[in-house]
């Protein structure tokens, strides 16, 4: 992926997270956030914000979630809503988030993600209102937030202080782009959600330099207890395995990964416009679509985790659903 869509993914994850503890607060009772008294409860009636990312909302990654979320609240209205300055420092001025900026990422003030946090466990202690609004949640926020709570638990429960530090020092250096983390030994592989879907090894460390940057700004333990807070008020199962959440290394060999960890970098690069794609290997076969029955498409230029092949056709991971691409319209990278 390229760095400057790694660097998107990220900003929007944290204004992902932000505006979802916000909607929460709002419930709160506070006079300044009136206008998000009913957020929670309109997660249907968002909007995509970005032009430069195809709406896949709501199966669709933290970048297009973000953008949606961001329909919600803008930079402004959320500071005002705040006692204390949303930020420190970093590339967020007049108002706006400066979602393209490579180079800097906002430095976030502790004492406003405690008081956000400190909110959250106030308004999700209302079961009521969770049993309210967790229908929404379940259908446009649940992946989101499992997948960075199994990534932060996964990186406090098998790595010492020192390694995690390794790790999070090479995601910041990198902007996110080394999978190698600093020679740490830790690999993500392929993460298994409890809906049957999978998460694979090239996302999972996008989520990783969320929390990358959260440990670089000091506020990392703080956004985990506003979010964990709001996740096990919806979801008290979960409880973190590797066991349960990592595929093994016998069955990452059969999925075309390494025994020792480590993947085989192998995309399938868009090159046609409005390429359909197809549930079997044959132009005959059914297409993959959109609830409303027309064809769901692929950007040109978008990569995807290559599967295996068949004849003319590769097999991709597209946004969690196994399908296949024409090879005369793609290309392996």
């Amino acid at each position: 992926m390229k760095q400057h869509n790694s660097t998107h993914r990220t900003r929007v994850a944290v204004l992902a997270a932000i505006a979802f503890i916000i909607m929460l607060c709002s419930f709160g009772g506070d006079d300044n956030t009136e206008r998000f008294r009913n957020a929670a409860l309109n997660l249907d009636k968002t909007y995509h914000t970005l032009t430069d990312e195809f709406d896949y909302w709501p199966e669709c990654g933290i970048r297009v979630t973000g953008s949606h979320l961001a329909s919600l609240i803008s930079l402004t209205d959320l500071q005002q809503m705040l006692p204390y300055p949303l930020y420190l420092s970093g590339p967020h001025h007049n108002g706006q988030w400066d979602l393209g900026n490579e180079d800097e990422y906002g430095h976030y003030n502790p004492k406003a993600i405690q008081y956000l946090a400190g909110l959250a466990k106030t308004v999700v202690s209302d079961e009521l209102f969770v049993e309210r609004s967790k229908p929404l949640v379940d259908e446009y926020l649940y992946r989101q937030m499992h997948i960075m709570m199994v990534m932060h638990d996964a990186l406090y429960n098998e790595l010492t202080q020192e390694e995690r530090e390794v790790v999070f020092r090479s995601s910041l250096e990198t902007k996110g782009n080394d999978y190698e983390n600093g020679g740490s030994g830790f690999s993500l592989g392929r993460l298994n959600l409890e809906d049957g879907t999978y998460v694979y090894g090239n996302v999972n460390y996008r989520f990783l330099h969320f929390w990358a940057r959260r440990w670089g700004d000091g506020t990392i333990d703080l956004f985990y207890q506003g979010l964990s807070t709001i996740f096990k008020a919806y979801y008290p199962e979960y409880e973190y395995s590797s066991d349960v959440y990592w595929m093994s290394d016998f069955e990452l060999e059969g999925e075309g990964w390494m025994g020792d960890g480590e993947t085989i970098d192998t995309y399938v690069v868009i090159d046609g416009s409005e390429l359909r794609l197809r549930l079997e290997p044959s132009t005959s076969a059914d297409t993959f679509k959109w609830p409303d029955g027309t064809n769901r498409h692929p950007k040109v230029g978008e990569r995807f985790m290559y599967m295996g092949e068949t004849d003319d056709f590769y097999q991709i991971n597209f946004h969690g659903n196994f399908v296949w691409v024409s090879k005369k319209f793609t290309h392996l990278e």
